[in-house]
């Protein structure tokens, strides 16, 4: 494999991403703000294509320019003989990213919820409560009835979310870290990258590879800086495959069951139908009882109790929709599902373009080569099998992935990409392939990091600056005005039983707010007022 061969493949892709980019987001207009995947895609990802496309062509000319590749292969080294101190690293600077990179605020309402639900777990608690007669003014309320369920006769408000990954959030609450949970679950993903790399190629120095392949992927890291549920899903399927390769069928059940419960179902049922279909062909009925004893469990109690949960803070509305079981039935599977179309291939194509730009440049190609070559060994040709048809399985799914530092839907799946890329590392013997991985890794590390970290940290910077200031240790009533193209319904984020001084509440016009706040806080005065909103004091 000579060096302009792979600087002509690197400088072709990441064209055709550029210009991907632009036709998708309808060039030479910008997408509105509100539609913020086409947004994000045009604004971050499209400038980072030039970036990629450097460092491809710099990390194609490695073996011609010894110096650029020796600290990546180094660092492989390193990471392989140490794989616990680099987790330790990991988790020590994903931490710091979450506090200062990312604010330590749950962006999107999808995090706000299930950190809600998981502060009201803490307290000891199932749903959040608040007054029945503030529930459409300190719940958002353009999400009920889609994201969460709320009922202004009890005041019980619940995440339409299953909630498996905010019980993992919940001792990270009550420790009053929750920032560290992604974190600590990203780096337990890497030290499993690093053993399946190891178990599935016999190569002791494959492990280093796919650690340094993930770690140096923007993608990975990104996606821990916030609260998103995609990281927990990456570590359970990792733990999920290792239990299965160690046939432990009972105990892999439990673990599925788990990820299945983490948001929805979706993700998990994806990743394992490869794995399943090839344990019922392999080993046959009984030990595809054994597996299904492990899932049943936490499957029926979460999963099912919490349907039950929902259903019951839904109260009348569920009595009414349910009038007839079928029609609910494809009310709620419309929510989500959709026959395939140009529009819904298009927007998987938009985060195949992501993940080659939010990933080592290169690393979806090597992933592919590692997948060829391996295709008879069972094992990896699985793990290629369970992201092509998670990628093929949001082809039913109509709707983006919305915000996300990296590639939301695929991210489950996304160790497919280091571990069959060190899969081909280890089997094609090519120093050649080996330098270019090297100085790509180290350059993506050390270049295409930082600047992600930077556009993260700059658009949570934009996006704060539009929350009516306020001083979190005064008593307050911050009022925000509706703005659909800047997302300012996900500023009313409340502690689950308003024990915090500072509440938020999504106004409902000038007359509507005055009346509540005369009703039922007579002494509240206007602090100050912004184009976005106001702020009462208490005092």
């Amino acid at each position: 494999m000579k060096s302009r061969h792979l600087a002509l493949a690197g400088v072709a892709t990441g064209l055709f991403c550029a210009a991907f980019i632009l036709a998708y987001t309808g060039f030479p207009g910008m997408p509105e703000r509100r539609y913020i995947f086409d947004y994000l895609l045009r604004a971050q990802d499209l400038p980072a294509a030039a970036l990629i496309i450097g460092i491809a062509l710099a990390a194609a000319f490695a073996p011609a320019f010894a110096p650029l590749a020796r600290p990546g292969l180094a660092l492989a080294d390193w990471i392989g003989r140490n794989p616990w101190a680099t987790a330790l690293g990991t988790f020590l600077v994903l931490c710091a990213g979450e506090l200062i990179v990312a604010r330590d605020y749950a962006l999107a309402g999808d995090e706000h919820l299930v950190l809600l639900q998981a502060k009201a777990f803490a307290a000891g608690h199932l749903t959040a409560q608040f007054p029945p007669e503030l529930v459409r003014w300190v719940v958002p309320w353009p999400y009920f009835d889609r994201w969460l369920y709320a009922s202004p006769q009890t005041g019980a408000v619940v995440s339409v979310y299953w909630p498996g990954y905010a019980l993992l959030l919940t001792p990270f609450v009550l420790l009053g870290i929750p920032w560290a949970c992604n974190p600590f679950l990203a780096s337990g993903a890497l030290v499993l990258i690093g053993r399946l790399a190891r178990r599935l190629t016999a190569a002791p120095h494959a492990a280093g590879w796919a650690m340094l392949l993930a770690l140096a992927s923007p993608a990975f890291t990104g996606m821990a800086l916030g609260y998103f549920s995609m990281t927990a899903h990456l570590f359970f399927t990792l733990l999920y495959v290792s239990m299965l390769l160690e046939r432990r069928f009972f105990i892999a059940g439990v673990v599925g069951s788990f990820a299945l419960v983490l948001h929805n179902p979706w993700p998990h049922f994806l990743i394992a139908l490869p794995w399943i279909a090839w344990i019922a062909r392999r080993e046959g009925w009984r030990v595809l009882l054994r597996l299904a004893a492990g899932y049943a469990p936490l499957a029926l109690v979460i999963g099912v109790g919490w349907w039950l949960l929902m259903r019951k803070v839904q109260g009348q509305l569920w009595f009414a929709e349910a009038g007839d079981p079928f029609l609910y039935g494809q009310l709620q599977l419309a929510r989500v599902f959709t026959e395939p179309g140009i529009a819904t291939v298009a927007i998987r194509v938009a985060e195949l373009v992501k993940l080659w730009l939010w990933t080592v440049p290169g690393l979806p190609a090597l992933m592919l080569v590692g997948w060829w070559i391996a295709r008879r060994e069972m094992p990896l040709r699985l793990l290629g099998l369970s992201f092509v048809v998670t990628l093929a399985g949001y082809l039913f799914v109509w709707f983006d992935q919305g915000y996300g530092w990296g590639v939301r839907y695929l991210h489950p799946a996304l160790a497919a990409l280091p571990v069959l890329g060190a899969a081909a590392i280890a089997r094609l013997q090519s120093d050649a392939l080996r330098r270019y991985a090297a100085a790509a890794a180290f350059l993506s590390l050390v270049l295409a990091t930082p600047y992600r970290w930077a556009q993260v940290e700059s658009f949570m910077s934009e996006h704060l600056s539009r929350r009516p200031p306020f001083e979190e240790n005064v008593r307050e009533i911050v009022l925000v005005k509706l703005d659909v193209d800047y997302y300012t319904q996900d500023f009313v984020q409340n502690d689950p039983f308003l024990r915090e001084p500072v509440i938020f509440m999504l106004s409902r016009g000038r007359d509507a707010d005055e009346k509540l706040l005369r009703e039922r806080f007579p002494g509240a005065h206007l602090e100050r007022e912004t184009r976005y909103g106001q702020v009462w004091r208490l005092d």
